[in-house]
């Protein structure tokens, strides 16, 4: 009996420590594989680092790509931001390129541009259509969206205000300026953002 209790028991403490220290860390949330591997380095021996990441693939506990795909999703649930950003924080998590790529192939940025801007500009003056413009913009470009994504959005959430606090009747001068196209520029040496809409700045 005792024979076959040591039978079953592996022979190695080390690796089983490893395994432990691995899992802890995935009771907190989930993790990349080069996570749980830079956590182990320096602590356990590359074989038993690798037995143990073997082991947590084979169970399903590391899978990139499904990390890949739920950090995504944890970020457009509670905190949107850009694509760009998203793909900084999974390269410097470990994740391999064109595992990111395909996590976010079908990303839509407009929807969580939006998202992220809705409540921020809540706060925002509206009556000063330049001011809001500029706010919204650099906090949207701080988040990683860019572009026309950021541009259609500044005005799409500037229309939408202005039609609630004028009740959707006759718009002002501002909300007649919001309509004409704009371009977005990140000005040099400033953390401001501005519009320029026809060649000069509006702001």
């Amino acid at each position: 009996m005792a024979g076959s209790k040591n039978a079953t028991k592996d022979p190695d403490p080390l690796y089983q420590k490893a395994k432990n220290a691995a899992l802890r860390l995935l009771t907190y949330r989930s993790r990349s594989e080069k996570e749980v591997e830079r956590r182990l380095k320096g602590k356990y021996t590359e074989d038993v680092i690798d037995r143990t990441l073997s082991d947590l693939r084979r169970q399903g506990l590391l899978n990139d790509s499904e990390f890949a795909r739920e950090w995504r999703e944890q970020r457009e649930k509670f905190r949107p931001r850009g694509p760009a950003i998203i793909r900084q924080e999974l390269q410097k998590l470990g994740v391999d390129r064109e595992v990111i790529r395909e996590a976010l192939s079908d990303f839509d940025s407009s929807a969580n541009a939006y998202k992220a801007g809705s409540k921020y500009a809540a706060k925002l003056p509206v009556q000063d259509a330049a001011l809001f413009r500029r706010r919204l913009g650099a906090f949207l470009h701080r988040r990683g969206f860019q572009g026309d994504v950021l541009g259609h959005t500044v005005e799409r959430i500037l229309r939408e205000l202005l039609d609630s606090l004028h009740g959707g009747v006759d718009r002002d001068e501002q909300y007649d300026q919001a309509e004409e196209p704009h371009r977005w520029d990140r000005r040099q040496g400033n953390d401001e953002c501005a519009y320029h809409r026809s060649g000069s700045d509006v702001s």
